[in-house]
């Protein structure tokens, strides 16, 4: 059944209107943009790019179970990914939003186990990424314009 989330950028320019952390749990989306591979094309020409098969649900459920032992407190948000506006339509790949800031608890045993947002990260199949308000803002301005152009009067 259909859900509506926000995207990352969509969620800090409408909610937290300053920096956020999200992790990634979709192994080639985090291939391709923190370790930067380049994407598999297959035999048919199509791209594993955005493919739910590719998230790791395992490393996910392991994330909400640490939260939920030890920071029950904190806010989780179900966001789609940061991606090119050429996509307008996609797949929710299982990623996470987190109610945190920058060198509070939280962000620091984040980071402990899926290392610094703000520095490479560790394993393709957890990544702890962090977005700043003014990308967020000039992204989601992007993509609202080019939604406007799309479907518009």
């Amino acid at each position: 059944m259909p859900i509506a989330l926000y995207t990352i950028e969509e969620y800090i320019v409408k909610e937290r209107k300053r920096d956020t952390y999200w992790l990634v749990f979709n192994t080639v989306y985090n291939d391709i943009h923190a370790f930067k591979k380049e994407p598999t094309v297959n035999e048919d020409g199509s791209r594993n790019y955005l493919k739910k098969e590719f998230t790791d649900y395992k490393a996910r459920e392991e994330f909400l179970d640490f939260m939920k032992t030890n920071f029950p407190q904190t806010k989780l948000i179900e966001v789609f990914d940061f991606v090119s506006t050429c996509y307008l339509l996609y797949p929710y790949l299982g990623s996470i939003a987190i109610d945190c800031e920058k060198d509070d608890e939280v962000f620091m045993a984040l980071s402990e186990k899926y290392g610094n947002p703000y520095e490479d990260g560790i394993k393709n199949n957890a990544v702890f990424w962090v977005m700043t308000y003014e990308l967020a803002l000039e992204s989601h301005n992007e993509r609202m314009e080019v939604i406007e152009g799309e479907f518009g009067d």
